[in-house]
């Protein structure tokens, strides 16, 4: 099992490269063109959540990708926040959801974990 490791800077003008990042990281592990539109979508759902809602920015966001046989898992860190206080009726954790086999959010990091379906 391979990590990966990004930060960037919490800010929206990073997401764009942040998908394109995160693509070619998913395409390593053969997911299909409409599963890596979905992780795509988790993540800039995710950062545009934490970037909207939490207006502190003077540290990074990281995310750590941990790329398994049947999927993957991304830990996305904000590095401002000690608690993630969230709304469940928010449209970004809503999508978010629907996209991923799981997510949970504890303390300051948002878990996501995306399966190969064959």
């Amino acid at each position: 099992m391979d990590n990966i490791k990004i930060t960037i800077p919490k800010k929206s003008k990073y997401i764009s490269t942040l998908r394109l990042t995160t693509s070619s990281i998913a395409s390593k592990i053969d997911f299909d063109v409409d599963s890596l539109e979905d992780i795509k979508m988790i993540i800039s759902e995710t950062c545009v959540f934490l970037i909207k809602n939490f207006e502190e920015n003077e540290k990074p966001i990281e995310i750590d990708f941990k790329l398994r046989e049947n999927g993957i898992d991304i830990n996305i860190k904000d590095l401002n926040l000690e608690k993630i206080d969230f709304d469940e009726e928010n449209m970004s954790i809503m999508i978010v959801k629907s996209l991923s086999d799981k997510m949970e959010i504890q303390d300051n990091k948002v878990t996501i974990m995306k399966n190969i379906y064959l």
